[in-house]
């Protein structure tokens, strides 16, 4: 081999090494990058379910709280209290029946 032939094997060889080192130095950068990723998400998936618990259990206290605002006892008093309603006595009770429904007649001629 001449000189200038080695030079050129040289280089070539310092700079297959250099990619090498360089391609080993990115995966391994990638590796613990998304390894870093993945366990930002799985912390994000525990404040989620943490707050989806708390949502669920805020919710059953509304519905627990709409049911006793619209149970029999508290319509009766906010209707004798606020709108000044009274109990019907017998005499004004007034009882409804149902009648024909009136509508429109056919006069047929045959």
């Amino acid at each position: 081999m001449t000189g200038r032939r080695m030079r050129n094997y040289r280089r070539k060889g310092s700079v297959s090494k250099v990619l090498f080192f360089l391609y080993i130095g990115i995966c391994l950068f990638s590796i613990v990058w998304l390894r870093s990723t993945v366990v930002n998400l799985e912390y994000e998936l525990g404040d989620l379910d943490r707050l989806r618990a708390e949502l669920k259990s805020e919710r059953e206290m509304i519905v627990a709280s709409r049911a006793s605002f619209f149970s029999m006892g508290n319509v009766e008093k906010v209707a004798l209290k606020r709108l000044a309603m009274s109990y019907a006595g017998r005499e004004k009770i007034y009882f409804v029946t149902r009648t024909a429904v009136a509508g429109p007649h056919r006069a047929s001629i045959k």
